[in-house]
């Protein structure tokens, strides 16, 4: 189940898609990770007062390219590069996109499921490879990731590990019965 929204760029409703297909698309055709680029932006925009934060010219030409592939990723029929889908519009605040963009982005990895086993801590952020890396372990196909969201994919991941864990009771047939 991928995340849609329509969002208003320079008065045209604009649809974006994100799946857990987003961070493979992004990394090839940009070569870059969009985990480290969306924490990057966020990192540059003031929450409290967005329209007077300051992104350097590096960090627009990030959110270009992650509005493009939410696009494209939304719409095929877009045109193939981002500067013709750019084309398309007259000017709009980066401002203005950019939090709705991020938004998304949240709810799609937004996760509902908690470890049982104590897994060790660790201060590594997720990246492009990591998710990959998870998708193969659990036997994911890229097609797969395009009907599923990263926080799917990552809740796919917990429940995996949680069917390790050892519970100290286990529900027996009574129990079933009874309930």
């Amino acid at each position: 189940m991928s995340m849609k929204q329509n969002i208003m760029i320079d008065g045209q409703e604009v649809a974006f898609k994100a799946s857990a297909a987003i961070p493979r698309i992004y990394r090839m055709r940009f070569h870059r990770d969009i985990y480290k680029d969306l924490r990057e932006l966020e990192k540059g925009i003031d929450k409290n007062d967005p329209e007077n934060s300051n992104l350097d010219l590096f960090s627009l030409e990030m959110f270009e390219n992650i509005a493009y592939v939410m696009a494209k990723h939304a719409d095929p029929s877009i045109p193939d590069t981002p500067e013709e889908w750019l084309d398309g519009f007259n000017t709009f605040s980066i401002y203005q996109v950019l939090p709705q963009i991020i938004e998304l982005w949240g709810l799609n990895t937004r996760t509902d499921v908690q470890a049982k086993k104590k897994l060790r801590p660790t201060d590594r952020e997720m990246t492009t490879p990591l998710f990959l890396l998870r998708c193969v372990q659990l036997g994911l196909s890229i097609r797969d990731l395009d009907l599923l969201t990263i926080g799917m994919v990552n809740d796919m991941y917990v429940e995996s590990r949680n069917d390790e864990h050892k519970y100290a009771v286990v529900a027996t047939q009574e129990d079933f019965d009874k309930f």
